[in-house]
């Protein structure tokens, strides 16, 4: 059974892969996929199946997706990058230049987690996985604009990983927050344990709260649509 897929604003969709997990479409012309589609994040290593279906259940044609998007490298994310990459849509893979080295096998997950506790620190050597290898990604700079859905600009925000990226659609009024903050019972910004460069998540979710958004999307839990500027922003007062 499919998960729910909601559309978040024209030429944008959100759909759930699991009840804690997401992934969001973008029209590249913001209404269909007849100017192709941007992927955002891939989800578990298994879970392309279910998120190509999911595709298909809301009209859309999973063969027109050009590009991924994803906002770090954790597996939950990225996981499903190569098989995507090695389908016979054969998409762009692109991520931060930070996170880059991770994902394409260059560098462990306890490499990687230069700027944690000693816990998290921890967890990244020795319990957390990476995604399978994939070569031939592209860095994803701060500041980039990709063209879906009116513009995508991507926005660095350090913390969860060190190249962690969100996604703004200014004029769809979306936030793509990836895993800078959770919805998980409650908003709350992204917990320590998980987090490979913590002394930036205050300042990333500073930077995304200054930002002209309605809709905040994470990748964990339930979009907001009420205050959601609001909401962002009583995380760091």
């Amino acid at each position: 059974m499919d998960n729910h897929t909601e559309q978040l604003a024209d030429g944008v969709w959100r759909i759930e892969l699991s009840f804690w997990l997401s992934a969001v479409v973008l029209a590249n012309d913001g209404r269909g996929d007849a100017e192709g589609l941007t992927l955002v994040d891939a989800g578990t290593q298994g879970a392309g199946p279910r998120l190509v279906r999911s595709v298909r259940m809301a009209g859309l044609d999973p063969r027109a997706i050009g590009d991924v998007l994803l906002t770090h490298w954790h597996t939950d994310h990225a996981g499903g990058a190569r098989r995507f990459a090695d389908s016979s849509a054969a998409p762009s893979v692109w991520i931060g230049a930070e996170d880059l080295p991770v994902l394409s096998g260059a560098q462990t997950p306890g490499e990687a987690a230069t700027d944690c506790s000693a816990v998290a620190g921890f967890l990244h050597r020795h319990v957390y996985r990476p995604p399978p290898p994939l070569s031939g990604a592209h860095p994803l700079p701060d500041g980039h604009v990709h063209a879906a859905a009116g513009g995508v600009r991507v926005v660095a925000t350090p913390g969860h990983t060190a190249g962690h990226r969100a996604l703004h659609l200014p004029e769809r009024g979306v936030l793509i927050a990836g895993d800078a903050v959770m919805n998980l019972g409650r908003l709350r910004p992204s917990p320590g344990l998980l987090s490979s460069a913590q002394s930036q998540i205050r300042e990333s979710i500073e930077r995304l709260a200054a930002l002209d958004f309605t809709v905040l999307s994470p990748m964990h839990g339930p979009p907001i649509d009420r205050r959601a500027r609001e909401r962002l922003a009583a995380l760091i007062e």
